[in-house]
């Protein structure tokens, strides 16, 4: 028995519809997939505006990033990124290990909060480590591998608070480079983002302590 014409013009057009809507809808797909593995890695509350991927293109746009402080600090953001630029290596998206060629995230601010050893930054980095630790579910071990190969935060601005003391000053980080993230197999979304988010509390807390001399100064 031969399948009526229209049936098979009916599951062609589902079939488009159903590409058009995958397509259309991976930028939030793809989003939600970013934070909620950011929020995996850090146990902290995060926000992204908007990210849109051109895969033809091999790029990608993402808009207003925030990371937040951990409990028992204030609800200001710890990270805040205005706007950053992704290149991929769009054979990689179908295989296994997808490739970022390079990240460049622009208008960086970051917040150090408290003082000693009771600060935002070491709170964050023991969670992260702590989650690290931690047993990998079934579904990330499944899920796919990413390596970036060049991460470059520009311009980066500390903004120093110590505990009962509104604002200590601020202090101009430069640029905040990482490399071959995730190496050469690739590493699951989570263990990326642990990987940016220590080496970001490490170069902001060494700033501190480097920096009492100055930071004392702006107190005046």
């Amino acid at each position: 028995m031969k399948t009526p014409r229209y049936l098979i013009v009916v599951a062609a057009l589902a079939a488009v519809a159903g590409l058009m809507f995958l397509y259309n809808s991976k930028d939030w797909l793809i989003r939600n997939a970013v934070v909620k593995a950011t929020e995996q890695a850090t146990g902290v509350s995060v926000h992204l505006g908007s990210l849109r991927i051109e895969l033809t293109k091999g790029s990608g746009l993402l808009k207003d990033f925030r990371l937040g402080n951990p409990k028992g600090f204030s609800r200001e953001d710890l990270l805040s990124i205005g706007k950053g630029q992704i290149t991929l290596d769009v054979a990689s998206v179908t295989g296994s290990v997808i490739r970022i060629k390079s990240v460049e995230m622009e208008n960086v601010g970051l917040l150090f909060e408290g003082s000693g050893k009771a600060n935002n930054m070491k709170a964050l980095e023991a969670q992260v480590n702590a989650k690290s630790a931690g047993p990998k579910n079934a579904k990330e071990e499944k899920s796919k591998k990413i390596r970036i190969d060049s991460l470059v935060l520009k311009d980066v601005k500390l903004d120093v608070r110590m505990s009962g003391i509104v604002k200590v000053g601020n202090l101009d980080l430069g640029n905040i480079r990482m490399n071959n993230l995730g190496g050469t197999n690739g590493a699951p979304a989570s263990e990326i983002a642990a990987a940016i988010s220590n080496e970001i509390t490490s170069r902001a807390t060494t700033a501190v302590i480097r920096n009492m001399a100055q930071l004392a100064e702006q107190m005046g």
